[in-house]
């Protein structure tokens, strides 16, 4: 994480050198030092940070289905798309004056608020995630050119008091954030689908006369009682208008089928292993509508298995999350969006749908 007070330090380094050398230090000397001292010097203030109570905007940006993908990608397409999607987000943080907290797996969690507090980091938060999505389907445009498979994430912004500070001990510390609005985030994001960006009722409130909402939904949420109320943020209205990008699911050939499908239920994403019994009624590239025997709450994610009823020799298991569910007398018909795109299931998916409507 970076601390801001250290372009202060880093500025009387200059000086000092200069009052050594008795001139200037070049351009290229001047940078080079900055960039050798500069990990050093943000862990050196941060660890020296009291812990205190204070209001911070967390945002969590998450890939979505990155592990199915990264399953069919060789090593080198891959790491390359994880490292060019951490740059473009931790450049958008910095950009909005947040700090990158960590990068986790294939989600990276940013602070708006601290070290130094503005007057609006909720907006620079909801800016910068609006911002992510149009800078992820700039890059899948370019990757598409590229002939790569395109990413998608979801996002979970949520506001409130937390403990923020150094933690740890002599051994280690490190300076971050604990407390509820923390893991709320980290519950909203789990429940986002693929370019989509959810925020807290909090943080609705807090900026609901600055941005404009779609969809709200109340969810259950672990460790919550009651229902939590999700707002799917569509656009942030100042200083300029700036809106999320469609991800459209619902533009694909679709075809009437009728055969079983075996699911089992995605939770913190690790899949669970009791399997449940469902039947699709239709389906298409994006996603498909089920009967299932079990009401599943809207954006929580089931791995399915579609073998052999769409003619594959092999398991072509899927990862997919819920858009809706309206109930019946046996069975809850249920629409379900696709997780990922471009892996070997899903493209097995989308031949046997073009085999159905074209007979190839």
């Amino acid at each position: 994480m970076q601390h801001p007070d250290r372009n202060i330090l880093l500025t009387r380094v200059s000086e000092v050198i200069t009052e050594i050398c008795g001139s200037s230090p070049s351009a290229s000397l001047d940078a080079a030092v900055r960039e050798r001292l500069t990990p050093s010097l943000d862990a050196f203030l941060l660890e020296s940070q009291p812990v205190m109570r204070t209001e911070v905007t967390i945002l969590i940006v998450d890939l979505r289905g990155f592990t199915a993908l990264m399953e069919s990608l060789p090593m080198s397409v891959m790491t390359g798309l994880l490292n060019r999607f951490y740059g473009l987000m931790a450049q958008l943080v910095t950009r909005h004056n947040g700090v990158v907290d960590k990068f986790m797996g294939d989600s990276v969690m940013a602070l708006f608020g601290i070290p130094n507090p503005h007057s609006d980091d909720l907006l620079r938060a909801l800016t910068c995630a609006v911002e992510m999505q149009q800078a992820i389907a700039e890059m899948n445009w370019r990757s598409q050119e590229r002939g790569e498979p395109s990413i998608y994430a979801g996002i979970g912004i949520s506001t409130g008091e937390v403990m923020a500070g150094s933690f740890g001990s002599q051994l280690y510390s490190e300076y971050t954030v604990i407390g509820d609005p923390v893991n709320l985030a980290a519950r909203i994001e789990g429940y986002s689908l693929r370019g989509q960006v959810l925020i807290s009722e909090n943080s609705y409130h807090l900026a609901k006369s600055q941005i404009q909402v779609g969809a709200v939904n109340d969810v259950m949420v672990k460790g919550k009682a009651q229902p939590v109320t999700l707002y799917e943020l569509k656009a942030v209205m100042t200083p300029r208008l700036l809106v999320v990008p469609e991800v459209e699911i619902r533009r694909s050939p679709r075809i009437v089928v009728d055969f079983p499908i075996f699911f089992r239920k995605v939770e913190a994403k690790k899949v669970l292993s009791e399997r449940f019994i469902g039947k699709v009624n239709d389906l298409s590239y994006d996603g498909m509508s089920a009967d299932l025997p079990l009401i599943l709450p809207p954006y929580s994610e089931i791995l399915m298995s579609l073998m052999p009823d769409i003619g594959a020799d092999y398991p072509v298991e899927v990862y997919a999350r819920v858009l809706r569910t309206r109930g019946g007398q046996d069975s809850y018909r249920t629409n379900l969006q696709f997780t990922t795109l471009d892996t070997p299931a899903h493209r097995k998916v989308k031949q046997y749908v073009d085999q159905v409507l074209w007979g190839r």
